[in-house]
């Protein structure tokens, strides 16, 4: 009786860990259940608010789903979600990330329903193709640096204005503005100027029939006296009402001729409501 005893506790205590989950291990299935919950919610949440066509609550929404459980048919909704905002080339980038996703790839459904997404975001999309010189400088969009390198650069842009900048150490770096159209396929050439040492001593302008020292003298001119002065206000004012005018036939109403404008490609029906 004593040897059972002794046997059964030995049981209890040498056993019974390995068949008892341990403690952590229950936390964990617990915090994924409430994860699971909680996209779930989130999930059903984003297509009420895309269904009143509010896609701005709706990205939010899909978003902090795919944080807590990353899903296809999050990630699906969350690029149909950009296109209707007016951001095809965030959709394209998002669309990307859900063809690469192993459940899209085994279910010929969701490839063919990717295609159709695609077809629809390619069409949307502004491409941009930059030919820049040299070929290693550094090209920022929008103050951020583009992954795109060498001579010839194909960059997917968002309708709208969109701020270039390229550098490149001993050039003098180049600044544009660019208006992006939807659909719009352009080409823009930007060469980049050497930088020039600076001069060791500044040098001496003499005007035909003058001495350095009349030249001086004249310096000392008040500058609102110089022809030159008038001249140069005469041209900025041409070109500034020349500009004012351009921009004012050139200029678009700013809200996005996507998203909830309806003047755009849709995709509905394509929203995946299965989570």
């Amino acid at each position: 009786m004593v040897k059972l005893l002794a046997l059964t506790l030995f049981l209890s205590v040498v056993w019974t860990p390995v068949f008892s989950p341990s403690v952590s291990v229950v936390q964990a299935q617990e915090g994924d259940a409430r994860d699971q919950a909680t996209a779930r919610r989130l999930f059903k949440q984003g297509l009420s608010l895309a269904q009143s066509q509010r896609w701005a609550q709706a990205l939010s929404a899909f978003r902090r789903s795919a944080d807590l459980v990353p899903r296809a048919s999050t990630s699906y909704n969350i690029a149909n979600a950009l296109y209707r905002l007016g951001r095809p080339a965030d959709a394209l980038v998002e669309l990307d990330h859900y063809s690469a996703m192993d459940e899209v790839q085994a279910d010929p459904i969701a490839l063919q329903r990717e295609a159709g997404l695609r077809a629809v975001l390619n069409e949307a999309v502004a491409q941009v193709r930059f030919a820049i010189t040299p070929s290693d400088a550094t090209l920022f969009i929008d103050g951020r640096v583009s992954s795109m390198t060498g001579f010839e650069r194909l960059v997917r842009l968002n309708p709208g204005t969109h701020s270039l900048r390229v550098v490149r150490e001993g050039y003098a770096s180049a600044m544009r503005e660019l208006r992006a159209e939807r659909g719009s396929r352009e080409y823009y050439s930007i060469a980049l100027d050497r930088t020039a040492p600076p001069a060791s001593e500044p040098l001496a302008i003499v005007l035909p029939g003058g001495s350095a020292a009349e030249s001086a003298q004249d310096d000392r001119k008040p500058f609102v006296k110089r022809p030159g002065f008038w001249v140069m206000i005469g041209a900025i004012v041409v070109v500034g009402v020349g500009v004012g005018v351009a921009v004012a036939l050139t200029r678009n109403d700013d809200a996005p001729q996507c998203g909830t404008t309806g003047n755009c490609a849709t995709t509905q029906g394509l929203t995946l409501t299965s989570f």
